[in-house]
């Protein structure tokens, strides 16, 4: 490889492309550097901008001696720098340069290696390679009309090389299981033969230039815990030039497993599910644990996605100052009778009592109310790579049946006799470094927040544990009240009275909040007992997130989550509670601008 380079910055672009240029046969570019603006605020459902990863594109061609094209400012809302269209369409010199820059690189060496840089906002250590396939059956295959952007001996090489190396760092490598880089407009797509015959002169030289074999093209989709600075991001660094530096036409210098099998023949076309009123949406099963100890005001929410459409893992820590700790993971956890897991995340039946145990990155974000938006979230905080959380609850005598909500369901099968469990747990939490021992109150079994049904214009859920039950109150009780456009509002409420649970009617649920950015002003329930005996309970919230996601129809779904310390007379406890609404309009007031922490 060339050392030299000399950057310079790319006038015509306005300022926010980085542009460096070397005597490489590498190409390193970063579409998503920018960050959000003022107007992305006014969109329902923004897109992330791929934080850091204009820093990390910077460092690898300096590592590299590489050329590359680094987004350093744009908003990804604004102009997509990955979506072919809108290059076309708004930037059409950004394809002009990229051509020069292909063209004089294979003049120079014979072939070219793009390496697009991209983020995945999970937090778990992984790197997905966007080659235009995905795995199927123990091999590589293009999904639908996507064409592959690299050669066998790029993939069984270099590529090969960077996923021995990765998982030696503890990262998990995977070819396209969540970002392929298949899509028509994806700029991936125009190092491939798709579009020769396009009316855009740059476009049809690149996919030209493609098609005879000369250029070697990749997407790298960094997760968040390789993106922030720390040990992981260096080690990932490390492993990219590592693998680039020395050969990037094939011939690798770590010893392979067996040959990846490229399968590049089209794949036969598949009958699309049935989409109207017939159809039937695919929930995904959650099983989880929630946790919340009211004196040292920590809580916590881990939870599995077991059902046909689920393939994730989470934990969320709640802890003082509204500071919140979280770790998602991507894929199918894997399950057994007794336990669920996901990398560092598990949930374990050992006898009488269910263990959650958690020792892995996760994000610390100083102020709740930044995760109304990702990126906001995702600038402010850091990352800890060693979070842990060990917590035992003890089960109740009853007939919950953990291996029974654990086990693959099957057509026809009865469902548990009770999908939950309520009573004490004990153990610690260590967030950068602090170690906190907790005691409190813990749900456990299917996840309680669970996304469920969205086609709701309210929704609002608690649940409860009681230390004492004086006065006819009970162990616990679950509360729910969803209300729709066009419907009556649908309620339940069950208690647990010694050890029997008693459907109940719900005479009100109040869990309001004056905006989106506020944690409800009040939480409380009334309850009415099958005999007709009233129950009422008030709560105070003590820890509280606020979320955002896409709803149907183009909406959003706004959520305050959190738990509270619960009292009904001399009765106390404490629990968890959910109030979300569906808006057509934005409803937040948080200033994506004004962060400080940018690429």
């Amino acid at each position: 490889m060339q050392e030299s380079h000399s950057p310079r910055v790319n006038t015509s672009a306005e300022g926010w492309l980085e542009v460096i240029d070397a005597d490489s046969p590498i190409l390193l570019i970063a579409p998503h550097g920018g960050r959000a603006e003022a107007r992305t605020r006014a969109l329902l459902n923004p897109k992330v901008n791929d934080l850091h990863t204009a820093d990390i594109t910077r460092g690898l061609a300096a590592r590299l001696g590489a050329s590359a094209l680094i987004n350093v400012a744009m908003d990804r809302n604004r102009l997509d720098c990955n979506r072919i269209s809108q290059i076309v369409e708004r930037a059409p010199w950004l394809l002009e340069m990229i051509e020069e820059r292909v063209s004089a690189s294979i003049a120079r060496h014979g072939r070219a290696v793009v390496l697009l840089v991209h983020g995945w906002n999970i937090i778990e250590p992984r790197v997905d390679f966007g080659l235009g396939l995905r795995t199927f059956g123990g091999e590589l295959r293009a999904p639908g009309a996507a064409c592959v952007s690299a050669s066998d001996d790029f993939i069984n090489g270099p590529l090969t090389e960077l996923a021995e190396r990765l998982r030696g760092h503890g990262i998990k490598p995977t070819y396209g299981m969540r970002y392929p880089g298949g899509g028509l407009q994806n700029l991936l797509q125009a190092f491939t033969r798709r579009h020769c015959e396009s009316t855009v002169a740059s476009l049809r030289a690149i996919s030209e230039t493609a098609v005879s074999g000369a250029v070697e093209a990749a997407q790298l989709e960094l997760s968040v815990a390789l993106r922030m600075p720390g040990e992981l991001r260096s080690k990932c660094e490390d492993a990219i030039a590592a693998s680039f530096s020395s050969a990037p036409n094939g011939t690798s210098a770590v010893a392979s497993r067996a040959p990846i099998i490229v399968n590049r023949a089209p794949r036969p076309a598949s009958p699309k599910r049935e989409i109207g009123a017939a159809a039937t949406v695919s929930v995904p099963g959650r099983v989880g644990i929630e946790f919340y100890d009211p004196v040292a005001r920590i809580g916590a929410m881990a939870s599995f996605d077991i059902g046909s459409a689920g393939m994730g893992a989470r934990i969320m820590v709640l802890f003082e100052g509204r500071r919140v700790g979280l770790f998602t993971a991507e894929g199918r956890p894997v399950r057994s009778e007794k336990d669920v897991r996901h990398g560092p995340l598990s949930l374990t039946r050992e006898g009488n009592t269910i263990a959650l145990s958690f020792c892995g990155p996760a994000v610390i974000v100083p102020d709740a109310t930044a995760y109304l938006s990702i990126e906001r979230a995702l600038a402010s905080g850091r990352l800890d790579g060693s979070m842990e959380v060990g917590v035992r609850f003890e089960l109740p005598e009853g007939e919950f049946e953990f291996d029974r909500i654990l086990a693959p369901s099957e057509p026809g099968a009865v469902a548990p006799a009770a999908s939950a469990a309520f009573g004490h747990a004990v153990g610690s939490v260590c967030i950068a470094g602090a170690t906190r021992s907790v005691s409190g109150f813990a749900r456990a079994g299917m996840s309680f927040t669970g996304l469920g049904p969205q086609n709701f214009s309210a929704r609002r859920m608690l649940w409860a544990c009681f230390e004492d039950n004086c006065d006819g109150a009970p162990t616990a009780l679950e509360v729910r009240s969803v209300a729709s456009d066009d419907a009556p509002p649908v309620e339940s409420a069950r208690v647990l009275i010694d050890e029997q649970w008693n459907s109940c009617e719900l005479c009100e649920l109040v869990i309001d909040t004056a905006s989106v950015e506020e944690p409800p002003h009040g939480v409380s329930a009334s309850i009415a007992y099958p005999d007709g005996r009233l129950f009422s309970l008030t709560g105070r919230e003590e820890c509280f997130i606020p979320l955002s996601r896409p709803g149907p129809e183009q909406s959003r779904i706004y959520t305050s989550l959190g738990f509270a310390s619960f009292q009904s007379g001399s009765n106390r406890g404490a629990g968890m509670f959910e109030y979300s609404r569906r808006a057509e309009s934005v409803l937040t007031s948080i200033d994506d601008s004004d962060d400080s922490d940018t690429d």
